[in-house]
């Protein structure tokens, strides 16, 4: 083997290190911090410290159906994104440094997916692709990242889906057991990502079972019954959900996707153009069953006009969720020009110069939601120690309850996270209206004697302890970029209910 050809071959495993380079010093800097739950990652952390429980999640995450259809309260699809941050968890003892390093982890495995299945594809152009619908995840959100928050998930995890479902639209099968693996993760992950799963799911099975018909393609028995397993062990949990329970998640979320208005005009734009990129790719020879590695362009015009269509037809909000769908978006206009670059002579120079502008960009880009989640788990954390100290030696049940937004919004639930952590049996009020998949933690259950720890945030009038309670006021660091400035102290208050 030539230098030259040794070269070629570690120009994947650097385009890997150069993307998982940045997401491994976020890493470090979240461990060296003392990064703790807050907030949805702390309700994150409860369903994945129960996963290996009585009450494992059926579910994801709860969502903010609620805005959008009154009373109906979805949650996400399905718990596989606590089901493999779980184990490392568990075998920590429940320690928050096993969240972050599990979604690191977790990233830089579907950033190898994602690339390696490119690359299968188109070489250099196929990953080439896949750095530069990763890079704005990098630029925008940063340290953010490598917490456990479905949404940065869902967007590597579609990203690692779209370039495994490409590698077996361009005739490549045994690409198949990461392709449902990925887009099961992606799906279940937010509810955004969803129908446009289904349907570049449903896509790519048809031009498979179409190629295989003809005799043009053929798929390995081994490959079909690995697909077959992994499948069916993503998706037992919500299966069971839907078995088991009245109304059952897909019911409701039937039922959002059923909300609004009609079709909006931007909404029907978008599925005319898909129709017309159909079009003209089947008469350039490059349609979803040609095999060619333009495929992925007629595939994904037919995801973006979905995404498009079910993000704008409720509105309330949900036009945010074409920014979750983006790698779909961008991956079809980015491998046009990836391809023609490629091809070209400057393309070294234009790679370089693609490279210094992401290494620049994450130096000097200022990232406001990575300075949001740096500072809220900031002022968490030494209320969380404080919360520890005080139910160290409580015996029995502890009902959390939250008073005041920073309390509401973060703190409370970095509260219940840690104590459950701890070994505690707790109990605690819902963050969202409606029933959770976690209600059985609600305190209306509790019967009997427990220990009511009331977690209270305020700008310096709080309301009065009950007689007998133990009182801890927590004044939380001035952290420019929390979510709530005004609240500068947490009240712990420790009563005994008998």
């Amino acid at each position: 083997m030539t230098p030259s050809d040794r070269l070629r071959h570690l120009r994947l495993p650097v385009a890997w290190l150069l993307l998982a380079a940045p997401l491994a010093w976020w890493t470090t800097v979240h461990l060296a911090g003392g990064w703790v739950p807050h907030g949805d990652t702390a309700v994150a952390a409860v369903r994945v410290h129960d996963v290996f429980g009585t009450h494992t999640p059926l579910l994801g995450m709860p969502s903010t159906s609620g805005l959008v259809v009154e009373g109906v309260h979805a949650h996400h699809p399905g718990p596989l994104h606590f089901q493999l941050l779980a184990p490392l968890y568990a075998l920590s003892g429940f320690a928050p440094w096993a969240l972050v390093v599990g979604s690191f982890l977790l990233l830089v495995a579907l950033v190898g997916v994602a690339l390696a299945a490119a690359g299968a594809v188109a070489g250099r152009r196929g990953w080439a692709t896949v750095v530069v619908v990763l890079a704005p995840a990098l630029l925008l959100v940063g340290g953010g990242l490598v917490v456990p928050w479905n949404p940065w998930v869902a967007i590597f995890a579609l990203t690692a889906a779209v370039a495994s479902g490409w590698a077996v639209l361009a005739g490549n099968p045994r690409w198949w057991p990461a392709f449902i693996v990925t887009l099961s993760l992606a799906a279940q992950s937010h509810v955004a990502i969803a129908p446009v799963a289904v349907v570049l799911g449903a896509i790519v099975l048809a031009v498979s079972v179409v190629r295989w018909r003809s005799g043009r393609e053929s798929v390995p028995r081994r490959t079909a019954a690995i697909t077959t397993v992994l499948g069916v062990a993503c998706w037992t949990a919500p299966l069971a959900d839907v078995a088991t329970r009245r109304p059952h998640n897909l019911e409701l979320l039937l039922r959002v996707a059923g909300a609004g208005d009609g079709v909006p005009a931007s909404s029907l734009l978008a599925v005319g153009a898909g129709g017309a990129v159909l079009w003209w790719c089947h008469r350039r020879g490059s349609g979803l069953a040609s095999g060619a590695p333009g495929a992925v362009v007629p595939w994904l015009a037919i995801g973006a006009a979905v995404l498009a269509l079910s993000a704008t037809r409720a509105g309330e909000g949900r036009v945010g969720y074409v920014a979750i769908g983006y790698p779909v978006v961008l991956l079809l206009l980015a491998w046009p020009l990836v391809s023609a670059i490629g091809r070209s002579r400057r393309a070294p120079q234009v790679a370089l110069v693609g490279v210094a502008a992401v290494a620049l960009g994450l130096l000097v880009v200022p990232r406001p939601l990575e300075v949001n989640a740096a500072a809220d788990a900031e002022r968490a954390a030494p209320v969380v120690e404080r919360a520890k100290e005080m139910a160290r030696d409580v015996e029995g049940p502890i009902a959390v309850t939250s008073a005041g937004s920073a309390a509401w919004l973060d703190i409370g639930p970095a509260v219940y996270a840690a104590l459950l952590a701890d070994g505690h049996d707790v109990y605690f009020d819902a963050r969202v209206d409606g029933v959770r998949e976690d209600d059985f933690r609600h305190p209306r259950h509790l019967r009997g004697p427990r220990h009511e720890l009331r977690v209270q945030s305020h700008a310096g009038q709080a309301e009065a302890p009950p007689e007998g309670a133990i009182t801890e006021r927590v004044d939380l660091p001035e952290t420019p970029g929390a979510a709530v400035q005004v609240e500068r102290f947490v009240d712990l208050v420790l009563s005994d209910r008998r």
